[in-house]
């Protein structure tokens, strides 16, 4: 079975012979998860330099007096190749702390280059405009950077959560903040590159990267937005109800394309109304949001109707769970959860799987100190959780076309806010995993549920 990364090994014809797909946006979603060196311009320089009309007449190259009308009211995208890129990287930069972020394998990283490198379809792509925020006060971690087409087109790719607390805080942050930092950061991002180049432009990112590019194209200007031909969110978070019920949203939802694995998990937290392209993958369960996992066929993903029953339940329960609790609530049980993780002294998921043996100890004092609807409120999602992975719900918990079609409320049952309230979904959350009947394993590659059925708000198509 072909990956994204047989598609670039492969990919001989140029952008003029072959236009933007689905399957070019993976593979700078998976580029950008290597952080940039020094030869990559940042944003900030590149604004210091060029930002305004005044800045720009300083630094004209009259020994090139072609360019000069154009260097007058355009920034150059000064920056290296894909392929000048991957020639300055070296083996140790790929190396998980100096090099991908978050899920990307830093082996498959370093391939993905070295097939960039040497294609003719990615090979000649200028790199510009790298960005990186990260702030532990903030609770932010963002970064993003821009690919030129040999037409002019823009490629904005947004980088996914990395390794740190900081990063995965941000991201559950999102169920009780709208916008987080990292959205706020995007959107500026966007504005700016708009500011300094001009041409169509393309917004895609994997993962959180994905829910970003979604956001800047959901809050662009009206002249920025005019420019934006097409927004890649491959398996990203979706939106709260109040955002997605907005006309904003419905207007713009039209150059979207959602792109999720049958077993998705990250791409169905929060609501997503509008109609996801589903794909296969050669991983199971939440390891589906590995993005060098997902089937390609030629210039195209190999889909599948519909998303995995168990993706359906953890989408439909999730959100009525969410729909349950006040944000306040919300944001006590987030902070609750990263509690834990900081009493193990570690600020990232490798650092502290390293040192897990001693890590247990200080996880499970602080567990235990939490309040007891803290502790029941983690004790449902890693339930939720699990449940997913082993394929074990109830055999009506796959949401049907009816609940599809159903107006959302909160009449289905979610955890009490109040201890004391113990409602069946209570009891659920606290369940065994053998107290609910098994309707078989989640989906594999190649297989799915094919009712088309959709929940929580989320519409599946493969068109």
């Amino acid at each position: 079975m072909s990956t994204v990364l047989d598609y670039v090994s492969t990919a001989t014809q140029t952008f003029a012979q072959r236009p933007f797909n689905a399957v070019d946006a993976l593979a700078l979603a998976c580029l950008s998860y290597q952080n940039m060196p020094g030869i990559v311009a940042t944003l900030s320089d590149t604004t210091e330099r060029y930002g305004t009309l005044g800045r720009r007449l300083r630094h004209l190259d009259f020994h090139h007096p072609a360019g000069l009308w154009k260097s007058i009211w355009t920034a150059p995208f000064d920056g290296p190749t894909v392929t000048q890129l991957n020639e300055y990287l070296k083996h140790h930069d790929f190396i998980e702390r100096h090099g991908p972020t978050g899920l990307a394998d830093p082996h498959l990283t370093e391939r993905l280059y070295d097939a960039a490198a040497q294609s003719p379809r990615f090979g000649p792509l200028i790199v510009c405009a790298f960005e990186r925020r990260f702030s532990v006060e903030r609770q932010t971690q963002f970064a993003a950077e821009t690919f030129l087409l040999p037409d002019g087109t823009l490629a904005i790719a947004f980088q996914g959560t990395d390794d740190s607390f900081v990063g995965w805080k941000e991201d559950f942050n999102m169920a009780f903040q709208y916008p987080v930092p990292a959205q706020e950061s995007a959107l500026d991002y966007l504005e700016t590159v708009a500011g300094l180049w001009r041409g169509p432009i393309i917004l895609l990112g994997h993962s959180k990267g994905g829910n970003l590019a979604f956001y800047a194209a959901l809050n662009a200007t009206d002249d920025t937005r005019a420019r934006i031909s097409h927004v890649y969110c491959l398996d990203g978070p979706g939106f709260p109800e109040t955002v997605v019920d907005s006309n904003r949203y419905r207007d713009i939802i039209g150059v979207v394309d959602k792109i999720v694995p049958t077993s998705s998990i990250v791409g169905m937290i929060l609501e997503t109304p509008e109609p996801c392209i589903v794909v296969q993958s050669t991983q199971r369960g939440i390891m589906q949001h590995l993005a060098f996992s997902w089937q390609v066929e030629q210039d195209h993903f190999i889909q599948v109707p519909s998303v995995s029953p168990g993706s359906q339940f953890f989408n439909r329960q999730l959100n009525l769970w969410l729909r349950g609790m006040t944000t306040e609530q919300r944001q006590q049980s987030v902070d609750a959860l990263f509690s834990i993780l900081a009493a193990t002294g570690n600020d990232g998921f490798t650092s502290m799987m390293t040192s897990l043996p001693k890590a247990i100890p200080e996880m499970f004092s602080s567990f235990v100190g939490l309040s007891e609807q803290d502790r029941r409120n983690i004790r449902y999602v890693a339930n939720l959780l699990l449940r997913v992975r082993f394929g074990i719900f109830p055999a009506d918990g796959a949401p049907t076309a009816a609940d599809a079609s159903r107006p959302r409320d909160t009449s289905d049952t979610a955890p009490p806010a109040d201890a004391d309230d113990h409602t069946a979904a209570e009891t659920d959350a606290n369940a065994t995993l053998g107290d609910t009947p098994r309707t078989g394993p989640d989906t594999t590659s190649g297989t799915s549920d094919t009712s088309g059925a959709s929940g929580g708000g989320l519409t599946m198509t493969t068109t």
